[in-house]
C-alpha cells in the first residue's frame, strides 16, 4: 500500500498563456500528511499471453470513474505499455481508500496515479529510478511528477534508490508547466484544510486568470529564503495570484477564506486553483479546534500537518 498524500501551494504565480494554451507558472507546492491509501496488486494468469494485462479499479468513493478518465487506471495503462510485455499477463487491481476531496486543488487524483507508477515499479521489480518514475508522471498531469517525489520520501515500502534519491522530497518550486521541480526540506506545521460544497475547474480558473489583473505577485525566491531560515515574516509572501479569478466568480470561497481568517490562523490562503482554503496555526491544538468549529458549521474540514 502507498500512502498518496494531499499537497498544498504556499504560492503561486502564473504568466501569460503561451502560443500552447498552457500558462507558466512559479509556484512553492508542500505535501502534507493528509492521504488516500492505493493498494496495487498484480495477479498474474496462466492462461494469458505474455503482456496481456487488463486493469480493474474499486474506490471508496462510489461515483469516481473507473476507466482512463481516473489517472490510477491512466497510470496501470501507462505502464502496461512501457513495460507490460516483459511481465507474464494477469490482471492489475488498484483500490483506493479516498480521504482527499476531489475536484479541490489538492492533487489526489494526481497523487493516485503516482502511487500506481511507484506500486508497479516495486511490484515488478523493475528498479526505476525515481527520475524516470517522474518522467512517467509527467505523461499524466503536471501535478504528478511532485506527488511522486513526495511519496518516494515518505513511504518506506518503495524501493531504497527511490527513497534516498535527491529529489526525494515532500517541498519543491515548480517552474514551466509545474514539472520542472527543485526539492527543499520544508518545516512541519499544523493546518486546516476546508472546502466549500463546490468544484471548481482548474481549466476555468486559468482561462479567467488572462483576463483578470492580479494586484500583488510572490517573490518566491524571498519565500524559499524565510522557509529555509525560519524567517517569522515568511507569510507575507504566500500569495496565490488565482485567488482573484476564483474568489470573485466562487463568492463561497471568500466567506470561507474570511471565515478562516478569523479563527487565529497564522496565514489563510486558496490551495491551486480552488475552492480548497487551508490556515496555517501556532499549535495543532488550535488547528484541531478551528477544524471542529468549521465542521460544525457545516464546512468539509480537515486538520493535519505539513510534512518535510
Amino acid at each position: 500500500m502507498v500512502r498518496s498524500y494531499a499537497k498544498i501551494n504556499l504560492s503561486i504565480d502564473v504568466g501569460e498563456r503561451q502560443p500552447d494554451g498552457f500558462h507558466p507558472v512559479d509556484m512553492i507546492m508542500q505535501q502534507i500528511q493528509f492521504h488516500d491509501d492505493v493498494t496495487v496488486v498484480y495477479q498474474p494468469s496462466s492462461r494469458r499471453e505474455r503482456g496481456d494485462i487488463t486493469v480493474s479499479l474499486q474506490s471508496n468513493r462510489v461515483y469516481l470513474p473507473s476507466d482512463e478518465r481516473n489517472l490510477a487506471v491512466k497510470a496501470a495503462i501507462l505502464m502496461i505499455r512501457e513495460y507490460g510485455k516483459d511481465q507474464p499477463g494477469g490482471r492489475i487491481d488498484i483500490r483506493l481508500l479516498k480521504r482527499i476531496p476531489v475536484a479541490a486543488g489538492m492533487a489526489g487524483g494526481s497523487g493516485n496515479g503516482a502511487a500506481v507508477i511507484h506500486g508497479l515499479n516495486a511490484l515488478w521489480e523493475l528498479g526505476l529510478s525515481l527520475g524516470r518514475i517522474m518522467e512517467l508522471c509527467g505523461e499524466l498531469g503536471s501535478d504528478v511528477p511532485f506527488c511522486a517525489m513526495g511519496q518516494a520520501n515518505a513511504n518506506r515500502v518503495l524501493p531504497d534508490n527511490v527513497r534516498f534519491d535527491r529529489m526525494s522530497s515532500c517541498a519543491a518550486r515548480a517552474t514551466g508547466s509545474g514539472t520542472i521541480l527543485e526539492p527543499f526540506r520544508g518545516d512541519s506545521r499544523p493546518v486546516v484544510i476546508a472546502k466549500p460544497r463546490i468544484s471548481v475547474s482548474t481549466a476555468e480558473v486559468y482561462q479567467g486568470f488572462d483576463r483578470c489583473v492580479p494586484g500583488k505577485r510572490p517573490d518566491n525566491d524571498r519565500l524559499l529564503r524565510r522557509i529555509l531560515s525560519g524567517d517569522p515574516a515568511v507569510y507575507e509572501d504566500y500569495i496565490n495570484v488565482l485567488e482573484w479569478y476564483t474568489l470573485a466568480h466562487y463568492p463561497v470561497v471568500g466567506q470561507l477564506k474570511e471565515r478562516m481568517s478569523q479563527s487565529g490562523a497564522e496565514v489563510v490562503l486558496m490551495s491551486g486553483s480552488g475552492p480548497t482554503v487551508f490556515a496555517v496555526y501556532g499549535t495543532s491544538r488550535e488547528a484541531e479546534q478551528a477544524g471542529l468549529s468549521l465542521r460544525k458549521e457545516g464546512w468539509e474540514a480537515y486538520w493535519t500537518k505539513t510534512m518535510f
